[in-house]
This record gives structure tokens, sequence and C-alpha cells, in this order.
């Protein structure tokens, strides 16, 4: 059997029958400097110095063509592909070129054209083999083996190799010896692996439930020690208390019966038979699937107990944290509100109520929709301002906005209720004289005291648009922009009049194009992005005006292989010349080998090269550099870490790592101790049972004592060396006098510092959008700073430019490039620039750090952009995350995580689960682990260059009030709660928001594709966990409790099924309509399964019903992020 899958990018059912000219000028060619005598449809020419274009050629009319010079690292060879014939098979080719139909689709292409995978299946149909055709950086097979024991399990899951011969994605005969082979003698760049495969230890019974689970190494073999176990039972006498719901709180009178609650217990690699009951987490479930207890145990088998408590009708009513050991609680005790979530319903399971530990009580009002109309926090009650949003008649959110109204919320229920009109209407002739472009029927249609955020879709013609429409852009804009967002206003933060327009412009594909956008500046500020045929971005050109004076224009482009890596970005400003800012090499499994730093020749040559190793767990390893080296070292030292965790780290340069820091843990994985020898630098720390630092030693200048008592999560002050004043909160839990400091902050509606003073000392001020974006820092202590999409301003001229490696720094109207070398977590270690004389590689700054961040300046320069790559705010010794401000200094935020409800077991003023040396927060929202944490550094790195406006990221869609409301109400809906029936429609629909936007078809090779996901079900993890386990670590228990295996995407989709009972479809429904998603089965119009369509809801105009469209439009390939989506569904519905 023979089946061909044949697939387009993005839109994989769309063809334009014609054939390919013949003495087509292919992509593979990649000439230095091409000439070219035909056109065939190319949206772009490149020379690296120059383009020919020889008499007769010809670009017909309305067509547009970017043609252009400079460096190119691409390289392509001719595509081969001999598919075994005497086995089973499908074959799905990737086309990266337009014009491909039945008549020329087997032309002979390159590998920068078509990309093939084969997968072989044995006569039961179970996959035996995956092969990426070519699919390596150096153009050979890569192998993705699959064997199953007696019982048709993958007992054994190997890594996938690279086949060194037979590039033409036949089958391998001898795949498992083969991959053995290759780990034992690799590639260069690639670790020997001794044992390059995971091992599972099923259960001994039908279900096949998994009771050890290995990984990669020799460390992590089941015969090693080193492996994650899983135990399932049920629970005993007295284990787990009963509660129950009371009229205004919970009690506790008994236990539960012995066998009536399923017990999964997990241990991770760190593990051992030594440690008891240390380091395990217990989960409990009852019969009905519902989670009333998760248990950790810290060192000495101290147990760590968050209870989950459900009323009569599931509704998930308190969350009762470790600190809670009473057995019964009124809502009006201290417990509860200093430590417990609580959650008030109404008749249709709505939240209308809820409190955040350390916070007053929030509340929402809804519509008949069940839509989030109202809402508001505890600092908002006692000013009498309720949050409003609006929708359309496709439940889009069109106007968000501060209302005032001192009304209860049990008085404005009702007068919601009775509303007959449900959504607002364009009103581009501003008929009403509001200014927002819609009609005033919905509530509030009084009382509005300012707009936050006003949105636009479908079309260009709403009220205040300014912009004309693009011209001369690199790609045509679409006609048809039907559920697109179009544009938005967002208002300045204080104002009521100050806002900013951008416009977005899109091709026919969905993809941003072109961005035109106000600033604070009184500038514009217009991005113009270039696509290939595959959805790759390629070039991103940014024109920036400030007050006044000419337009800085900062031109970027990239390159990519064959496979989608990314190769290098270059860039220009100002028509200066173009640089290379890196280059990328790779191993030929997909990792990062090498990165080169600023070329001024077309890549010819480099000033800074920095080289990557790994370990077998795909781990970093080493950076290895003439200015910064870092060795890490996990299963070795000291205190051998096995789960992920960092036991050493080594700094120096060259091969030299004379500086050593050594880390230990406890058995919650909180940091214990950093030492470090060379450059001396020491922190040791102890916690309470809430994860709040209870003491720190620094550098061995005696305990600070951090007092709590009385006030719960938030911090008292702090006695001994770090000896502070008293920190004071306001309703929201913000402090509001800064002890360390002893300066006042006032916070506005996002929970971000708009004042901080000190009479006499200090006076500075932020101004924000209503996104939260930072527009300006006014001090009197510095000159003022203005950030526009990072572009920032020092003294109302530009200071620097962001890029992906450092900064583009203003000296007299030329662009200097500085660049940042940095940790594994992206703390800036060394920063430099090219000598303007010399051309040699001149140091600027240097920098090392205590392990909960406090800077430690090893050779000081002006970067600000320090610890986590974050601005460092001088006046106030913290650094600026984007939600919230962290105290280095102290090891804390002075804010409540706007997430807290992700992090039950925890505090939420905590920083990275008492985890910097291995975990990372990139926006003061939520904790990234171990490898996690890493890969999220890379991606931020990778987003660093604003100029392109990140169109990959829906957060930065036209300043995107698209999600604007998310950032307002997230904080008034219950974000995520593992178990229970908590309505969750606006952070579901948020969401698929996201989703909506996110380009999907790219093709990248098997090893990217081996990517890696979190599940909270370890069963279901790991029954479903393929090949590359290897990179993840076992997550603090404290706050996820949850095991992380890597999965490729077909054991992910396979998993989904299992989770689904066997089921191939899953329909979620949403505020829009409904989202569904085929995981198995026939392909829609060519795009195969597993592919996502979407059907939205229409009102009948006559009876005001609404009903879902049976049409569900084209489908799309399924993303990474919707099986995450997918399976947290189903884990709710289970």
């Amino acid at each position: 059997m023979k089946l061909h899958l044949n697939l387009a990018p993005e839109k994989a059912w769309k063809y334009i029958a014609v054939c390919l000219l013949a003495g087509f000028t292919s992509a593979n060619a990649q000439q230095a400097n091409p000439v070219y005598s035909v056109y065939n449809n190319e949206t772009e020419i490149k020379g690296i110095q120059s383009v020919t274009l020889t008499n007769g050629f010809h670009i017909p009319a309305g067509k547009t063509v970017r043609i252009f010079t400079g460096a190119s690292f691409k390289e392509c060879v001719p595509f081969l592909s001999s598919l075994s014939a005497d086995q089973n098979y499908v074959s799905t080719r990737i086309f990266k070129m337009p014009k491909v139909n039945a008549a020329n689709i087997d032309s002979a292409r390159s590998t920068c054209e078509v990309n093939q995978t084969v997968q072989y299946f044995d006569g039961l149909g179970r996959p035996l083999q995956t092969v990426t055709t070519q699919g390596s950086p150096n153009f050979k097979d890569v192998v993705q083996p699959v064997a199953y024991d007696a019982f048709g399990r993958e007992q054994f899951k190997y890594l996938p190799y690279v086949a060194t011969a037979g590039s033409n994605g036949a089958f391998k005969t001898g795949a498992v010896a083969a991959q053995t082979a290759f780990y034992t003698s690799p590639s260069a760049g690639v670790t020997a692996i001794n044992g390059a495969f995971s091992e599972t230890r099923f259960e001994a019974s039908p279900l096949n439930r998994v009771l050890e689970q290995g990984a990669p190494g020799t460390s992590w073999q089941l015969s090693g020690g080193h492996t994650q176990r899983m135990a399932y039972e049920t629970n005993v006498l007295n284990e787990v208390k009963l509660w129950n719901v009371t009229s205004n709180g919970a009690t506790s009178s008994g236990a539960y019966l012995p066998g009536t609650l399923y017990k999964m217990v997990t241990k991770d690699e760190n593990w051992t038979s030594g440690d008891g009951k240390s380091g395990t987490v217990e989960e409990f479930k009852d019969l009905d699937g519902r989670v009333v207890l998760k248990r950790t145990y810290n060192t000495g088998e101290v147990a760590h107990s968050t209870y989950y408590v459900y009323d009569d009708l599931s509704n998930l009513r308190y969350v009762l944290p470790p600190a809670v050991s009473v057995s019964t609680f009124s809502e009006a005790d201290p417990v509860f509100s200093q430590f417990i979530y609580g959650y008030h319903y109404d008749g249709r399971k709505r939240v209308i109520e809820k409190k955040i530990p350390g916070k007053g009580w929030e509340e929402m009002v809804y519509n008949k929709l069940d839509q989030l109309v109202l809402s508001r926090d505890a600092e908002q009650r006692n000013s009498g301002k309720w949050l409003f949003t609006k929708y359309d008649a496709l439940g889009r959110v069109v106007v968000t906005g501060l209302h005032s109204n001192a009304a209860e919320r049990s008085t404005l229920q009702p007068l919601v209720d009775a509303q007959g009109t449900l959504w607002e209407n364009r009103d581009n002739g501003n008929s009403n004289s509001t200014g927002s472009g819609y009609t005033n029927l919905t509530l509030p249609n009084t009382g509005i005291e300012t707009y936050l955020t006003i949105n636009y879709y479908d079309d260009y013609d709403f009220h205040g648009n300014s912009f004309p429409p693009p011209n001369g852009t690199t790609q045509m804009p679409a006609a048809r922009t039907k559920g697109l967002q179009t544009g938005s206003f967002v208002y300045q933060l204080g104002s009521s009049t100050t806002r900013y327009l951008s416009v977005n412009y899109y091709d026919e594909e969905g993809r941003i194009i072109r961005t035109a956008a106000d600033n604070h500046l009184g500038g514009k500020d217009y991005v113009d992005n270039t696509w290939n045929f595959a959805g790759e971005l390629t070039a991103s050109t940014r024109s920036h005006t400030g007050a006044s004076g000419p337009a800085t224009t900062i031109a970027t482009r990239y390159d990519y292989d064959h496979m989608g890596r990314k190769l290098a970005t270059m860039q220009s400003i100002n028509g200066q010349p173009e640089v290379v800012l890196s280059k990328m090499a790779y191993n030929e499994i997909g990792q990062l080998l090498k990165k080169e730093l600023h070329s001024k020749d077309n890549g010819g040559s480099f000033l800074q090269r920095t080289d990557y190793v790994y370990n077998e767990r795909g781990w970093l390893n080493n950076t290895t550099s003439d200015q910064f080296s870092m060795r890490l070292k996990y299963d070795v030292g000291t205190f051998p870490q096995y789960n992920g965790n960092i036991a050493h780290q080594e700094w120096g340069a060259g091969i030299s790592y004379p500086n050593v820091y050594t880390y230990d843990y406890d058995k919650l994985n909180r940091l214990k101790s950093g030492v470090s020898t060379g450059v001396v630098m020491s922190e040791y720390l102890t916690y309470d049972v809430m994860g709040n630092i209870a003491s720190m030693n620094r550098d061995g200048a005696g305990l600070s004592v951090y007092d709590y008592v009385g006030n719960g999560n938030k911090l008292n002050r702090i006695s001994g060396p770090l000896a502070t004043g008293d920190y004071i909160y306001d309703l929201n839990g913000n402090a509001t006098t800064d002890g360390r400091k002893g300066v006042t902050i006032g916070y506005n509606i996002l929970n971000l510092p708009s004042t901080v003073s000190k009479p006499g000392v200090l006076s500075m001020s932020y101004v924000y959008d209503a996104t939260g974006a930072k527009l300006k820092k006014v001090s009197n202590m510095e000159a003022t700073s203005d950030y526009v999409d990072g572009i920032q301003y020092t003294g109302g001229v530009i200071d620097f430019i962001m890029t992906e490696e450092g900064k583009a720094r203003n000296n007299g109207g030329t662009y200097v490039y500085e660049y940042n070398l940095t940790d594994h977590l992206g703390n800036v270690r060394y920063t430099f620039n090219q000598h303007p004389s010399t051309f040699a590689l001149q140091p600027l700054q240097a920098d090392n750090y205590y392990p909960f961040g406090k800077q430690r300046v090893a050779s000081a320069g002006v970067n600000k952009y320090l610890y986590n790559g974050k601005e460092l705010q001088n006046e106030l010794g913290q650094l600026d995350y984007g939600a919230r401000f962290y105290d280095p200094e102290i090891g804390r935020w002075n804010v409540v995580d706007p997430l807290a409800e992700k992090f039950l077991s925890v505090n939420p003023y905590n920083y990275t689960d008492n985890n910097p040396v291995n975990n990372i927060d990139p926006d003061g929202m939520e904790t990234y682990y171990g490898q996690d944490a890493q890969d999220m550094f890379r991606q931020m790195q990778s987003r660093a260059s604003s100029q392109q406006n990140d169109p990959e990221d829906p957060r930065k869609k036209g300043r995107n009030a698209v999600n604007t409301p998310g950032s307002i109400i997230r904080k008034n809906s219950v974000s995520h709660v593992p178990e229970g029936d908590i309505k969750t429609n606006q952070f579901l629909e948020e969401y698929l928001s996201f989703l909506d936007y996110t380009p999907v078809g790219r093709f990248a090779s098997m090893i990217r594709d081996v990517t890696s996901e979190n599940t909270e079900d370890a069963m279901t993890a790991s029954l479903s966990a393929q090949s590359y386990i290897a990179g993840r670590k076992l997550s603090s228990p404290v706050a996820k409790e949850e095991i992380s295996l890597k999965k490729t995407f077909e054991e992910q989709v396979d998993g989904l099924v299992k989770l689904n009972k066997g089921k191939n479809s899953v329909t979620i429904r949403t505020e829009k309509g409904a989202t569904h998603f085929d995981l198995k089965g026939a392909p829609h119009k060519g795009t195969p399964t597993p592919h996502v369509q979407h059907s939205y809801k229409n009102v009948n105009p006559k009876t005001g019903q609404t009903f879902l469209n049976k049409d569900r439009g084209p489908a799309t390939p399924i993303t990474q992020q919707q099986i995450r989506l997918i399976r947290k569904f189903l884990e709710k519905q289970k």
C-alpha cells in the first residue's frame, strides 16, 4: 500500500494549475551573483553582490518582486526520492514553491522547494519507521525507528538518528542497530550516548500502566537507578481529609473511607529508596475524577498538602494551600483572607466572585450569552469603578473601558440580564458621538469614564482610520479580511482622550504584511513584512518617526535552511552597510552547534563565535567562546542532580573555568544554597511551607530573617544584614511602601507602578498604554526614557535600538552594534562591540550574579538590561519584567502573581518557585521550568528584534487590542484550575484567538518535531511518551506536580485519541462558535489529519436565537499549541 500526500504550506488545498516554465532558475542554485532571463513568479530575487536581469526578462503587471543583494547562507541540493516499494508507507511532500500541479508534481526540484516525510508501517498498520528525506543540515535522511515488544508496546523509544547512506527516503533495514552505531560514534557536534533510548517498565496487567520511565543516557536507564517512577494505589484510613462546604466556608469532620480515592504516586529521577516519601508527589482523585488533594513531601518527609473543596454541584469552591492546617473555616477568618482561594457561583455555574490570597474579593457580571461584561477588583470597588467589555454579534471584543458606578454586583447583574441588546454594531459615521466607531446600546451606555481599547474587524472603513492603504509593499494586501482584526485604538492609561491607532494589513494567507501605528511621541511606525511561500518571515522593514526629524529605518532579513531552521539574521539601519548580526550552524540532529556574531563582509568573517555542547538528555552542557564560557553539570559533583536541576555552573573564558558555582536543593526543588569559588559569592536560604523565603545568608554576612507574622504571604519586614523598614500593601496585594527603599509606590489599574516617591529624594512616574506597554519613565534622578517597541529614547534622542543579539546604539546618527553573551537563562554576562579603529573586539561590560539575581559587577558599563535580560530600575534596585517588578536583593516580587491560580500550592510573591538557577519567569506572570526555561529564553531572544513587530505573537498584533481585554479581564476570571467545573470561556476564547493568529503549516525536521509537552496526567504522559524524552526534568512538584516528557507530534496525537476514549474528533465550543479538531481520518480538501476547522455562531434576526453555521470553512494543520489546548480540555472533561 502506498499513499502519497502532497501539500503546499499554509493552504494545502489551493493549487494553481500552471506548469513550471522550462529553463526555470531554481532557488537551489543559490548563486552568489545570479542571472535571470525568465520570471517564474518569484516574490524575491537576491544575490550576494549583484543580480543580473537579461534582455527579455519581464515581470507581468500586478506582480510585486523584491530584488536585493546581501549575505545568503542557504544551501540546497537536488531532492532525491526513492521509496521502498516492498513496504507499506505514507509519503507526505510539502511544497515550498508555487505553481505545483498534477502535471509537474514529480518534476525535478531541490530540497529548498520540497520536503518529504515517509512513514512506514507493518502489516498491522503500526508505524515502523519515519524518515525525513534529506532532513539533516547536511542533507542526510533523519530516521525515527520504532520497535514493539511481544505485547505490542513500545518498551524502548529510540532517539532519531541520521542515516549515513541512502538519503532518499527509503526504508532503512537494521535501523535500531544503525541508531546504536550512530550514537556510539556520532557525527561532529553530536554527543555520544551509551543507551540512546528510553525504556519503559509497564505494569503486568491489561491496563499496561507505566511503572517506571527511563531516558537516554547511562544514568537514566532503568538499571541506572535514576528514573521517573509511578505507583497506582488507593487511599488508606485517615490519609485524606473529607471537606464539606458550609454556608460561609468549609469544615472537615472526618476522612475519606479507605479505598474510595484513586491515588497516584510519582517520584522524579533524584529519588532513591533512602528518601522514603521525601521528593514524592501524591495525587488523590475521587470517583468523579476530581482532584481532591495534591501532596508533596520535602526533606524529612514533611508533607505539603493542597486540598480542593467542591460543593454539591461539583463547583470548585475553595483551594487550601499547605499553610492551611485548620479543620474548619469561614470566609471571615484571617486564614481565609491570607491563604485560601475562594469562588462563588451563580445559578449558571459562572464564577461571580473570587478571592486570591492576599487580595480582596473580585467580582464579575455576565450577559445572557455568558460573556463577561463587568468586572472589578478590590481597589476598583474602593474607588467606585468597573472594567467593562463590549462585544459584536460574533462575540468578538470590540470595546473595553472604565465605568464609574458604585453599585453592587447584585444590583448590576439584573440590569444586564434585562437588556435586550447584547452586542454592538459598527457606527462608522460616529453618529452617537462616542468616538468609538460603534453603537452604544449595551450596558454600560452611560458613566463611561474612559475607553481602554477599541478593536475593529473585517475591513478598514472604521471611524478614525487615518492610515492610507499600503502602497508599494513587498506583498499585496488581501481584499478578503473577514474575521481578521484590522485595527485598534489603545488608550494611554490616565487619559480619556490620548489614544494610539494601529492598523494591520494581511496577505491572502492571513499573515501580517504591514502594520501602521501611532506612537506616543507623536510619530508613526510602519512595519513591512515579507513572507516566502513556505510561510517563513524573510524580511521585515520598520520605519520609525518620533516627534520630529527624519525617519529611522531598520531593515532586517532572515535566512533559513531547507528545513526551516534559522541560519542568519542580517540588518541595516538607515541605509548603513548591512551587518550579519548572527549566523547559526546546527549538528546533524538539529541542535545549535555554533553561533557567530557580527560580520561586515557578508559572512566572510565574524567578530565573535560561541560553540555549544549538549549532554545525553539534550540539556545544554557547554558554551565556549574567547570572551565568556560556561559549563553546566547535572549528574556529577557534590550534590548530583538527575532531574534537570543544575548541580554546578562553571564559567570563565576560552577553555578556562576558574569560577565554580555549587548548588544544593531541597526535595521540592527549591534552591537551598548557591556557593561559588573564584569569584566568591554565596546565598543560603530556608523557606516556610508556602515557599516564602524564611531566611537568607548572603556572603556569610549573617542571617537575614523575613517576617510574615499575621500577614499571610505578605512580607512585613526583614531583620539582620538585609534589614528593611515595614512593607505596606493595598487591597490588591501590591506593596505601596517598599520597606527596603523606603519609597511610596502608586499603581494603575493593571497593578503596574505608576508613581514612586520619597520626600526630598525621589520623584518618579511611569506612563503605560492600556495593554500594559511601558511608554515613558520620568525621574528626577535620571534623564527621561521613552520606549517605542524596542526603540529607546533618552532625553528625547534615540539612545539605542534593541536587536536579537543586543542593541544598536546611536552614536551621532551612526548606529554601532553591541552584542550580549548570556548564560543559559538569558542573564547578560559579557557585552562587546567592534572597535572603530582597530576593528578588534572591544569589551564593554561584564557581570556576574548571585543565584537570585543580585548583580556583581565584574567590569562596569552602561548596559542596564541585565539579569534575565530585564531592565534595571536604578532608583528602586528592581527589574522590570513587564507584568511586575522583581527585587533581586530580597528574592521576591512585591506584587501578586497575575496568574496565581496556576500555581496554587505556592505563594503568589515567590520568584521562579525559588529555583532561579534552572527556571525563568519571562514576563512576571508564569514560571518556566528547566529546559522549558532555556527554550523560552531563546524564543524571547529571537523576538527581541521588535522592528518586525513579531507577527507570530498575537500580543503584538497592532498593539493587539484583540487580546487586550485578556490583560485586564484575566485577573477577573479563573485562568487555570486543573480540576472542577469553573466557567473559563473568556480564557478559552483568548487562547483560541491566540491559536487563530498563529501561522501554521510550516514544515520542520523530525528533530524539531520531537517537541516537548507538559501534561498534568502522569499516566497518560508515560503511556504516550515517544522517543526523545531527553531534555525535560520533573517539574517542581510544589507548583505543577506534573511529569514532563518528550513526545513526537504523532505520539501526542495518539495520546489525545486515547484520552478521548478512542474517538478521532474533538469539538470545543467557544463564545464565537465551535472549533473542530479532527485528529485522525480522511483529509479535508487535501489537508490531512490532524487538522482544525472553525464554525461560527450566527443569529436569526427574527427570533434572536443563535445557531452554528454548518460550513466549517477550510481546514488547517493542527499546531503544537492546539495539541496543548486539546489535551487540557480532555483532561478537564475526564
